[in-house]
């Protein structure tokens, strides 16, 4: 799931610290949201994907952010946004 991978992205470089953090500030869902598509093996909602998207476009963007991890986070929203569009077909 491409959650998964976002979610080890912010964790390995520090904006989430766990899967609390990731499910509010990141999916824009409650606390236990990532938990709960994890333990059900649900698709993350079209919602979702688009704020992970945004989310990451914005750190891609800021002055501070390490080029290689600006990269990774563009690569990152580029993959949650093909999921969404392919969500729509």
């Amino acid at each position: 799931m491409i959650l998964d991978d976002i979610f080890q992205f912010l964790h390995d470089t520090g904006f989430a610290r766990n899967h609390a953090i990731f499910s509010t500030k990141y999916l824009g869902h409650s606390a236990r949201y990532y938990d709960y598509l994890r333990c059900s093996g649900s698709e993350p909602s079209l919602r979702c994907l688009l704020a992970v998207t945004s989310q990451l476009q914005r750190l891609a963007c800021e002055e501070k952010t390490q080029p290689a991890r600006a990269d990774r986070a563009k690569l990152l929203s580029q993959r949650a946004m093909t999921e969404a569009f392919n969500r729509c077909r």
